[in-house]
């Protein structure tokens, strides 16, 4: 392969590589490349650190590239034959840019750990099946105990006693309610399950809006009355809350209630992790737990551990808290474990550690719509090894 096809090559490569739709046959190629020669490997860091293509890109947006190289051409000698543009690791860069925009890469997810892939070290993925990304795909429970599963588009058009009207048009379970409800009609709850591997929007009757991320499950009303809109959390949930002043919405969780009149809030309440964290974004909530109450405002976070103690912190990042409800996985620091029971949830699959969890920590974005393949094959080159047996991931340093 001549040098310059081989640069065209690597850049198409790196591209694929951070779009997650590398092959295991051209991942082999570009870890070959990249072990060559420690400038190889200081290209290949360059090119997947995302403040690094962030400014290059910025760059070259700004640029006519038609313009520069005609004006280029206009000062060089008339050549005796056809032109040749030469390639240095510059136009590298820009290639490797251009391939990645091509390919819609929404963002790239880089190491800040300096324990990078040396040497002859050979981190690999051992696979034996096929292990796709989440989707929409839920269960709902109605009041009689009838469970409804919705996926695969199948329309659902149910009536509640309570003269509910449900329905899930565009994969969006969606609650109105006509008025014909029968004469003393106790108040009927569904229930909406959302296993690993799965993710769903409903509209409750009163308008609020909710997202629900894996592993995840929400009791409410079918319909609203009395003084209080109360529903029961467990897992994620990113709420767009109706306004209605005479009738405050509530979250109950496991260790909090965060008590709303109309705002935008994510909840974070999984009955596996210790700590419970409510981010707000517009609006103001109150947040209770057995031991303090708290009202925080947007760009605050209410975290409370296991014995009710409360923390509000606005060191966050909000972008980063409700990624998930807006199609990416986004770290900042984040340890192995913590990324990957991220990953355990939306991919459904289960981590296991052979011997002492690896202390690393990344930082960055990428899409959830890539395949487990996809995702592993950055995450590898912090010296990652990944063998994949059906739905259990064993990982190693």
């Amino acid at each position: 392969m001549e040098k310059n096809e081989r640069d065209f090559y690597v850049a198409e490569l790196i591209g694929k590589l951070l779009n997650g739709d590398i092959s295991q046959e051209e991942h082999l190629w570009l870890k070959e490349w990249v072990n060559e020669s420690a400038e190889n490997k200081v290209q290949f860091e360059k090119l997947t650190d995302a403040g690094f293509l962030e400014k290059k890109l910025t760059f070259w947006d700004n640029i006519d590239n038609d313009k520069a190289w005609n004006e280029l051409l206009h000062k060089l000698p008339e050549p005796e034959s056809e032109p040749v543009r030469s390639f240095n690791y510059t136009s590298l860069l820009k290639y490797a840019a251009i391939a990645i925009l091509t390919l819609s890469v929404s963002v790239l997810l880089y190491l800040r750990n300096e324990n990078r892939v040396t040497g002859n070290d050979k981190p690999q993925i051992a696979q034996t099946t096929m292990i796709k990304p989440g989707s929409n795909n839920a269960i709902l429970i109605l009041g009689n105990g009838q469970k409804v599963a919705l996926k695969n588009h199948v329309p659902v058009s149910i009536n509640e006693d309570d003269g509910t009207a449900v329905s899930n048009k565009d994969e969006i379970l969606a609650y109105k309610h006509t008025g014909k409800a029968n004469a003393g009609q106790e108040v009927i709850y569904n229930t909406i399950v959302v296993p690993r591997g799965g993710e769903y929007q409903l509209v409750l009757a009163d308008g609020s809006k909710i997202w629900m991320n894996s592993a995840s499950s929400l009791r409410y009303p079918t319909s609203f009355s009395g003084g209080e809109r109360k529903v029961y959390l467990s897992g994620e949930a990113y709420f767009e809350v109706a306004k209605n002043a005479k009738m405050p919405f509530i979250v109950k969780t496991d260790k909090a209630e965060v008590q709303v009149l109309g705002t935008h809030f994510n909840v974070k309440a999984y009955d596996d992790e210790d700590l419970c964290k409510t981010t707000l974004l517009e609006g103001s909530v109150k947040v209770h737990s057995s031991a303090a109450a708290n009202e925080i405002k947007p760009g605050e976070q209410a975290i409370i551990n296991g014995t009710g103690q409360q923390k509000i912190t606005s060191d966050i990042n909000v972008d980063e808290e409700v990624a998930w409800k807006n199609g990416l996985f986004m770290f900042t620091k984040a340890d192995i474990k913590d990324v990957l029971q991220q990953v355990s949830r939306w991919y459904d699959i289960d981590v296991v550690y052979e011997g002492k969890v690896p202390e690393l920590q990344f930082t960055g974005q990428l899409s959830r719509k890539v395949d487990f393949y996809g995702f592993t094959n950055i995450l590898k080159y912090a010296g990652l090894n990944f063998t994949i047996k059906g739905k259990t991931v064993i990982v190693a340093k």
